[in-house]
């Protein structure tokens, strides 16, 4: 799991060094991430289930959409605005998740999940800088990318709760090659391939998230969490976040400021304290 969290967590500083439009990385990371995720699955003796799959397609589908969706808008974000802004922005979707349950998911909010919503909802305020630069001077295009990506990554959540009976690995085989299609047919209208320059680090450097910030991540992740009770899992997924800033501000130099930090603590802390929150109580539940 810790390395898992390690890969994901440096997706942001690779994804700065590559010289390709946003939807061409997508693209790249969903069909060679399908690729080599499907070839790991064979090389490990297991198979695709096929009946699984085609029982929970439309869901696939929905959930595959969403997940290139979030990738195109947080890969925009990247390119955008401050990675560590964009990292914290994408970390808002437990606060989402939490606002839209009892519409959506049919739960019940707590008093403690709301406060913890709503203090990231405060925090998301404080990273944009709005605060500080008004509305004039903020990034208001990667600032509402960052939203955006959050945004479909809790749709992303949303619809893998509705999957039934389906191996993880089928699962996130699915929905990569998904997501790869889906924002293939979107470059085909948007990407201007005439004049598009690729140059070999680029290309490189798409290989390498593709494989291990995507099907490795990804394999060790599903892999991990046969073995980790929830609570762990939730703490562990935090080195993704704090790795990806702290990278952001040693490599590329980066700087929040007072404020966005004080921003990213509220959104991150909140979050983090919610679903600690949440796996306790139905821990207690289970046990009583």
């Amino acid at each position: 799991m810790i390395i898992a969290m390690s890969l994901f967590g440096t997706l942001g500083v690779f994804t700065y060094f590559i010289d390709l439009p946003a939807s061409i990385i997508v693209v790249g990371r969903g069909l060679i991430g399908a690729s080599f995720l499907l070839l790991m699955i064979y090389i490990g003796g297991s198979r695709l289930s096929k009946d699984d799959i085609y029982g929970n397609m439309f869901t696939l589908i929905c959930s595959g959409v969403c997940l290139g969706l979030n990738w195109l808008f947080l890969f925009e974000a990247y390119k955008s605005i401050e990675i560590s802004v964009a990292t914290v922005l994408n970390y808002m979707t437990p606060a989402l998740v939490i606002l839209i349950s009892p519409i959506v998911l049919k739960t019940r909010i707590t008093m403690n999940k709301l406060i913890c919503a709503l203090l990231a909802l405060f925090g998301l305020v404080l990273v944009t800088g709005i605060l500080e630069n008004g509305l004039e001077d903020i990034n208001s295009y990667g600032i509402i990318c960052g939203v955006m990506a959050a945004v479909f990554y809790t749709g992303l959540v949303v619809f893998n709760k509705q999957l039934k009976s389906i191996g993880s690995y089928d699962r996130t085989f699915v929905q990569l090659l998904i997501a790869g299609l889906v924002i293939a047919v979107y470059c085909l209208f948007t990407v201007d391939f005439g004049t598009l320059e690729v140059d070999t680090t680029s290309v490189i450097l798409l290989v390498i998230i593709a494989v291990f910030q995507t099907a490795v991540a990804f394999t060790l992740y599903f892999g991990s969490l046969a073995y980790l009770d929830a609570p762990s899992a939730v703490m562990y997924g935090y080195i993704e976040p704090v790795l990806s800033i702290f990278l952001s501000v040693v490599i590329l130099h980066e700087d929040l400021g007072p404020i966005g930090w004080m921003g990213a603590a509220l959104i991150l802390g909140s979050t983090f304290f919610s679903e600690i929150w949440s796996r306790r109580k139905e821990r207690s539940a289970d046990n009583k």
